[in-house]
C-alpha cells in the first residue's frame, strides 16, 4: 500500500510539473513572452494568488487562460491534497505503530504482575 502511495504522489508530481510546463510554453508561444514571464504567470495563475501584474493581451491568450485557470487550479488543488494525503498517513501509521508497541509492553507488564501474584499465593 506505502509503494502504491508513493507511486501515486510520484505520478502527481509529474502530472503537475507538465500542466506547469505546457502552461508556460503556451503562453511563451501565445503571449511571445519570456520563459521566465510565462512561468511565473503559470504559478501566479495556478496557486490562485492572481497579482495582476502580468496578463494576457491576446484574444487566444486570454481564451487559454479561462480553461487553464480550472484545469490548473484543479491540479495544484489536487496536488496539495496528494501531499497532505501522504504527510498524514505516515504519520498515522507511525502513531499506530506507536500505540501497538506500548499496548504489546503494558500487556508484558501486566503478565509480569499477574506471575509475581501467583508466586505469592504458592508460597
Amino acid at each position: 500500500m506505502k509503494a502504491k502511495l508513493h507511486f501515486h504522489l510520484i505520478l502527481s508530481i509529474f502530472i503537475f510539473l507538465l500542466v506547469l510546463a505546457g502552461g508556460t510554453i503556451t503562453y511563451h508561444q501565445i503571449e511571445g513572452w519570456r520563459v521566465l514571464d510565462s512561468a511565473y504567470f503559470v504559478v501566479v495563475t495556478v496557486t490562485t494568488l492572481g497579482y495582476g501584474d502580468v496578463a494576457p493581451q491576446t484574444d487566444t491568450g486570454k481564451i487559454f487562460t479561462m480553461f487553464f485557470s480550472f484545469f490548473g487550479i484543479a491540479f495544484a488543488l489536487y496536488f496539495i491534497s496528494m501531499i497532505s494525503g501522504t504527510l498524514f498517513s505516515e504519520h498515522l501509521n507511525k502513531k499506530v505503530g506507536q500505540i501497538k508497541r506500548e499496548i504489546v509492553r503494558k500487556e508484558e507488564i501486566e503478565e509480569i504482575i499477574e506471575k509475581g501474584k501467583r508466586k505469592k499465593r504458592k508460597k
